[in-house]
């Protein structure tokens, strides 16, 4: 635990679960947009296709968060009452 009261390892993984929540969601838009694919149903394929490529960025952005974590722990500082 952090000394201002933020324990790091559920912060990693809270992360990591938003990270294979994404990765879920990506697979799924994945499948429907073979299975839409399949029926030339065009307009949903490129909504689909759309959101694909923003979960990818977002997984992306995401990328390092554990050693982000970990820089963010050792450069906080003591609370201090006043």
């Amino acid at each position: 635990m952090h000394d201002v009261g933020m324990n790091m390892n559920q912060l990693a993984m809270s992360v990591r679960q938003v990270d294979d929540t994404i990765k879920l969601a990506r697979g799924w838009s994945h499948d429907l947009y073979h299975a839409t694919e399949a029926f030339d149903m065009e307009r949903i394929e490129d909504k689909l296709a759309r959101a694909m490529k923003a979960l990818d960025e977002a997984r992306a952005a995401l990328e390092g968060y554990e050693d982000a974590i970990e820089a963010d722990h050792n450069s906080v500082g003591s609370v201090r009452l006043v």
